[in-house]
């Protein structure tokens, strides 16, 4: 929500949570200082999905902070995926939003969702750059191949074999030992905010509560 000096009692954040208003209103120059803070760290300072220096933007359920293109590509990815909030100022924050990026961050973001070596490059359409949001975001593609290779080398070491001596493997450790790295096309999942979607059987196991789990989110 934008500033404004409305007398609505009640402030509704972008993960639904409700807080005085009043409240916000006093806390919003605490909460910006806390996101500058946030926004200073050297993963931080880089957007999460096209690596540019400088991030202005967020998507708050996602836990992630982007540059300006990114972030308006967000907003075209639709609110059941992605909620993307200004982060300099020109909203008000909640404490639950700034939780959430406090405890996810671009760090962690790249560990949960993967999909830095299959970035497209900074030339790319608008269109290919929103795809590749889609398949990481939604389908959920690059960090299925991450966890597929995380599965194939805890197998392998239990059998005697192992990679490097290290059960800790970097993304392009994971990239090199997945199979069909680039034929994976998006598949439908249950959006980060347990909407209701239908699902092909095979797919409905796996809830959006049950993938950030993993993560222990």
């Amino acid at each position: 929500m934008a500033l404004d000096k409305s007398n609505n009692y009640m402030w509704t954040s972008k993960l639904g949570n409700q807080y005085p208003r009043k409240v916000v209103e006093a806390n919003h120059d605490s909460n910006m200082t806390r996101l500058r803070a946030l926004r200073s760290k050297a993963s931080n300072r880089l957007c999460a999905d096209c690596g540019k220096d400088g991030t202005v933007w967020s998507s708050v359920n996602l836990g992630v902070f982007t540059c300006m293109r990114c972030g308006s590509l967000h907003r075209a990815l639709g609110t059941h995926v992605s909620k993307p909030k200004g982060c300099t100022g020109t909203y008000f924050w909640g404490p639950d939003e700034i939780e959430r990026m406090e405890k996810i961050g671009n760090e962690r973001a790249a560990e949960i969702y993967g999909g830095t070596l299959q970035r497209p490059g900074n030339d790319a359409a608008d269109c290919v750059w929103l795809k590749y949001l889609r398949d990481k975001y939604e389908g959920k593609v690059f960090a299925t191949q991450l966890k597929q290779a995380v599965v194939t080398s805890t197998r392998a070491m239990q059998t005697g074999r192992s990679f490097n001596n290290s059960t800790h493997l970097s993304e392009q450790e994971v990239y090199k030992m997945t199979p069909d790295k680039r034929s994976c096309s998006s598949v439908p999942t249950a959006d980060l905010l347990h909407l209701n979607c239908d699902l092909p059987a095979h797919f409905q196991e796996e809830t959006a509560s049950d993938f950030f789990s993993q993560y222990g989110l």
